[in-house]
């Protein structure tokens, strides 16, 4: 960040923040499996929002400030669409076997395949699957939310305005 820009934070709290809590929802949260366009979205809108903020503060904000402001919402991004997914999940007591029971139900899905994941979750219990489910989205929320911060930021880029100089004077010869 450089000296007279405003903080990324809120930008990032609120492109995040929003855009976790669309994710968390669900059927809204559906809306990733289009090419992870959620998370790409709290980056582009961060990158917004900051871009506001920089030209009301008067300081440049170019391409490289949208991808950390994006990088930044991709956090918020994670904390916030873990914890709306846990709600969610509490609240309609959603397991983890009721997952398997609609995959298979779909078919099209090798059992041995399935086997393998069931001996996985139980593996690292409920809370490693927790653990895990979070980092993996810490990832690619920081990927791509980088990604939509650095696009909102070469749409959104602004140079700070310079005063246009007066025209220098010019010292004609005195007329004869």
């Amino acid at each position: 960040m450089q000296e007279g820009s405003p903080g990324m934070l809120k930008a990032a709290a609120i492109g995040g923040g929003a855009m976790g809590l669309v994710a968390g929802l669900p059927l809204l949260g559906m809306l990733n499996c289009a090419c992870c366009s959620l998370v790409i979205g709290a980056g582009f809108l961060a990158s917004y929002l900051y871009s506001r903020d920089c030209i009301a503060a008067g300081a440049p904000f170019r391409a490289g400030q949208g991808a950390w402001v994006g990088l930044i919402a991709g956090l918020f991004y994670t904390l916030v669409t873990s914890v709306v997914g846990g709600v969610v999940q509490a609240v309609t007591g959603t397991s983890v076997e009721q997952a398997f029971e609609q995959i298979e139900s779909m078919g099209g899905v090798d059992s041995s395949q399935l086997d393998q994941a069931r001996q996985f979750i139980d593996s690292i219990g409920p809370v490693g699957l927790i653990v895990f489910g979070v980092f993996a989205t810490l990832i690619i929320a920081a990927v791509f939310s980088t990604i939509g911060g650095a696009i909102g930021g070469a749409v959104f880029k602004q140079e700070p305005r310079t005063p246009v100089a007066p025209p220098a004077p010019t010292n004609y010869p005195p007329p004869v």
